[in-house]
Order: structure tokens, then C-alpha cells, then sequence
């Protein structure tokens, strides 16, 4: 896709494109709690897995009891954990982990020292497993995606599992920096034939790498003819949105699906509706999710690429977090991103824009004064980096 982009524009360099032997994508949690228990408990060398939130829980328990009984029978078990988002994780887990000879990383520890680079986050989400099996998306080792809190519904989320070199790739961006006593992988990989598409990781590790920032703004720059998103936090920069909108002006279909009333933070989701007149206004259409509390994050353009993971779009995805997507093209994998597309568009109510027009009086100062707050701190934290 990247062929078609103007140049200043394009990502360079860019990971090469890997085949994928298999695919798996799930998007209800139940299926996806089951599908990452069987795999971490079918590992038989190798166990990697990073996340934002891993935290207390019934379910959480069982993952964590499955990493630990790994680990005794000698499978080698690594692990990172962001230091804000698991500040639950108990100690004395830490310390089983440790006695069972699982290794783990704290990734920033919070100290007045170097603050602004401690503020930065590790918000990704990746579990491999043999060197051979991995898996991306936006979900959490929290008892609140299966059990619905808030909502009484489990979260509507993301996990795209790949199969063949694309685990290689991810295996790599593991170790880099974080765990470099890694050594070689023991892939353990069943022979598949065939492929379902091909598959590259784009990681995203400001200030020094802004990849994923890049490549939406490439993606969006190069959309012809249908650019949907789907992110449960909605606030990019103004340079973001201006591609937005210069792709309707092209004729693009462009569509956004945002969490609704069911949200883990409902005061943020006044500040995401500040920007809703201008979407509107601009020939964007909005949906937000209804019945469950939206969480994945996939985008995909033209029906012919997609990205998924951890990346919302907003500034701290953009700009300040540590992200990792998986990019698709070929004809399965994007069958699938945009069936999951209609079949939420459908479960959606769209923002109509006299309607939305009538909202209560009430709401529209706590929206602006939300949205100058939200310029203030992107335009700080910019700087002179501001497009």
C-alpha cells in the first residue's frame, strides 16, 4: 500500500511484509480468555507476554497460576508489566513468579527522576508463546473485561493471533532493550502449508520512535476510498485530523466507532464528544458502541490494508505510549476486519448532526472547557514537535 502514498508521507524504513500460516481473530472475551489459557498452557519452551493491566482477579489468577506452573516444569517465562497500569499485581505474586524462575520487568517504575520519561507507558499488549504463536490486540489481564465493570457486560475487544515469521518479528521487539538474555527461540511450530495474507509489527516507542503516528497519517493520506476506525479514546492532533478530513473531501467514506454510554471513563468521554461537531461538520460519520463498553482499537482502509493493537488514536498513543500493531493485507484478513466492522456499525447508533445539535445546554461548556484542557496539554507536551 505504502507504493501509493506521496512521500512525505511514507515510513521509511519500513518492517518487511512476513506470511501468516494461520489467523485468528476474536473479539468476545470469553472466547479470548479461553484462547489465551489453552496456548499459555500448551507452551512447551517458551512463554513472552506484555501488558498494560495485569492485576488481582479470579481470571487473572488463572493465568497466573498457569505462568508459574510453566515456569516449574522448565519452560522459560518472561514477562512485562507496566509499573502504573499493574500497580495491582500482588507481591506476592511477584514472588512466586520469582521462586518458579520466571522473569520479570517493570517497565518505568514512577520516580521524580527523569518524570517526563517515566510518565511514558508501556500500553502494549503481546503474548508469544514457542516462538512461533503471537498475539496483539487491546485486551487486559483484568477481572473487568470479562465481567463488564462498568456496564454488566464483558468489554468488546480485540485478539489477532498470527502464526509463522510474523512470531520472529515480535520475538525481537520482546528482547530489544527489556529482556536481552533471551537467546535463541525453540520453535516448535507445527508444518502448515498455504497462507492467509501477510502481516508486518509496527511498534511505536516515542519520543524516539513515532511509527505509529506515522503510518495512520500515511494510511489516512492514502485512502481512496473507505478509511474505518474503531477506538475507544479519540483525541489526535490537529495534523491527524486534518488527513481526516482531506480523505472525505477525496470522496472517502470515512467512519469512526467510539465507545458510548458504557466507558471506563466518563468524564474523558465528554472531552472525545467536543470533537464531534467538527466530525460531523466535515462529512464524518460517528457511531458510538451501545450494549458493552468498546475497547479494540483496529483501523482499516479501503478494504484492502488493516492495523490492529494497542494503539488508540489519541496523543498518548500517538505520541507519548509505548504501542504495537500488527498491519494485514490480503484478502482473508481484511474479509474478517471488515465483516467485524458492519456486524459493530450495526450494533452502533450513529451521531446525527441536528440531533446532536439539540443535545442538552448543559453539556456544551463542560465540552469546551474538555477541549481547551485537551489543546492545552497536547500543545505543552508538543512543543516545537507540534506536526
Amino acid at each position: 500500500m505504502s507504493k501509493h502514498l506521496p512521500r512525505p508521507h511514507r515510513l521509511w524504513p519500513l518492517p518487511p511484509w512476513l506470511a501468516l500460516s494461520d489467523l485468528v481473530l476474536l473479539t468476545e472475551m470469553e472466547h479470548i480468555a479461553n484462547w489465551l489459557e489453552q496456548t499459555l498452557a500448551r507452551a512447551r519452551h517458551e512463554i513472552l507476554l506484555e501488558n498494560y493491566i495485569f492485576q488481582a482477579g479470579v481470571w487473572p489468577e488463572r493465568i497466573f497460576r498457569i505462568l508459574v506452573r510453566q515456569a516449574r516444569a522448565g519452560v522459560r517465562v518472561h514477562l512485562t508489566l507496566d509499573a502504573l497500569g499493574s500497580r495491582e499485581f500482588p507481591t506476592r505474586w511477584v514472588r512466586e513468579l520469582e521462586a518458579a524462575g520466571a522473569v520479570l520487568h517493570w517497565y518505568h517504575r514512577l520516580s521524580l527522576r527523569g518524570l517526563e520519561g517515566r510518565l511514558r507507558r508501556t500500553h502494549r499488549r503481546l503474548v508469544l508463546v514457542d516462538g512461533y504463536c503471537l498475539a496483539v490486540g487491546g485486551f487486559a489481564l483484568s477481572d473487568a473485561w470479562l465481567s463488564g465493570h462498568p456496564g454488566g457486560r464483558p468489554y468488546r475487544d480485540v485478539l489477532l493471533a498470527g502464526m509463522g515469521a510474523i512470531a520472529e518479528r515480535g520475538r525481537a521487539l520482546f528482547a530489544t532493550g527489556l529482556h536481552p538474555d533471551l537467546g535463541q527461540a525453540e520453535n516448535s511450530s507445527p508444518a502448515k502449508s498455504g497462507s492467509w495474507g501477510e502481516a508486518r509489527l509496527l511498534a511505536g516507542n516515542p519520543p524516539r520512535r513515532m511509527n505509529v503516528r506515522r503510518r495512520y497519517m500515511a494510511a489516512f493520506k492514502g485512502a481512496r476510498q473507505s478509511l474505518w476506525i474503531a477506538t475507544p479514546y479519540f483525541n489526535p492532533d490537529p495534523r491527524v485530523l486534518s488527513l481526516l478530513y482531506g480523505a472525505v473531501r477525496r470522496g472517502v467514506d470515512v467512519r469512526v466507532l467510539l465507545a458510548g454510554r458504557i466507558t471506563d471513563h466518563p468524564l474523558l468521554r465528554f472531552g472525545i464528544q467536543a470533537y464531534y461537531q467538527k466530525l460531523l461538520r466535515h462529512g464524518i460519520r460517528v457511531y458510538e458502541y451501545e450494549g458493552s463498553f468498546l475497547h479494540g482499537k483496529y483501523v482499516q482502509v479501503d478494504g484492502r490494508w488493516a492495523s490492529v493493537g494497542s494503539a488508540n488514536l489519541d496523543f498518548l498513543s500517538l505520541w507519548f505510549n509505548r504501542e504495537l500493531n500488527m498491519e494485514l493485507r490480503g484478502a482473508v484478513p481484511n474479509l474478517l476486519l471488515r465483516t467485524l466492522f458492519l456486524r459493530e456499525f450495526a450494533r452502533a447508533h450513529e451521531i446525527v448532526a441536528d440531533r446532536w445539535a439539540r443535545r442538552p445546554w448543559w453539556r456544551r461548556p463542560l465540552e469546551g472547557i474538555l477541549a481547551r484542557i485537551d489543546g492545552w496539554v497536547q500543545a505543552r507536551a508538543m512543543g516545537a514537535r507540534r506536526y
